[in-house]
């Protein structure tokens, strides 16, 4: 059970595992399910944010040497000051909204990823989201519509497992995100949809 961090409360949303079991087609078997882990925002280290911050006085400095505003009643005091302090500005904004957009993309990916459960039953990959009314809606990848996978694995075994899927009605990556276990995850897929008979 993935732990509360404030994004949703378990309790107050349905078993989504009990809710995919029900939906189970006639002798279909649930062979494996998980909720994804929520991905937490890095932290960004002292050292880089240093650097980060000098490079960006210094880019002040250049323009004020650039526009002659160091040679002395070469410009008023004002117009230093300002010319000093706009190349931090600029700087400092971009990365700012460079920042900013992180944050909401990671922001925007807990907030689904804490509405998603992931199964794989002998007859299907299973991708089930709770809508606004907390509804579970189910995406089924039947044999034949997924090709092959992708696994990005971490050192601690979790990981994503995106899939290459032969049609899809969206643009964005599907597969299951966040998962622990991905190496079996994904053995366990392909033995039972992506190639279930051997080669001989």
């Amino acid at each position: 059970m993935i732990d509360d961090q404030g994004w949703y409360v378990p309790d107050e949303l349905d078993d989504p595992f009990a809710e995919i079991k029900a939906d189970l087609w006639p002798g279909e078997q649930l062979l494996w399910s998980e909720r994804p882990a929520l991905p937490r925002l890095r932290r960004i280290r002292a050292v880089p944010l240093l650097f980060v911050a000098v490079v960006s006085g210094l880019s002040g400095v250049a323009l004020a040497a650039i526009f002659g505003a160091l040679r002395p009643g070469a410009l008023p005091a004002e117009m230093i000051v300002a010319v000093i302090a706009v190349g931090p500005i600029a700087l400092g904004g971009l990365m700012a909204a460079y920042a900013f957009q992180r944050v909401c993309g990671w922001a925007a990916r807990r907030w689904a990823l804490a509405r998603t459960v992931y199964a794989i039953t002998d007859q299907r990959a299973i991708i089930g989201r709770y809508d606004s009314r907390r509804e579970l809606r189910c995406l089924s990848l039947i044999p034949g519509m997924i090709a092959e996978t992708s696994r990005h694995e971490y050192p601690d075994g979790t990981g994503d497992l995106v899939f290459e899927v032969a049609v899809s009605s969206t643009r964005r990556a599907v597969g299951f995100f966040g998962i622990r276990g991905v190496r079996s995850v994904d053995r366990l897929l392909h033995e039972t949809l992506i190639d279930p008979f051997p080669r001989w």
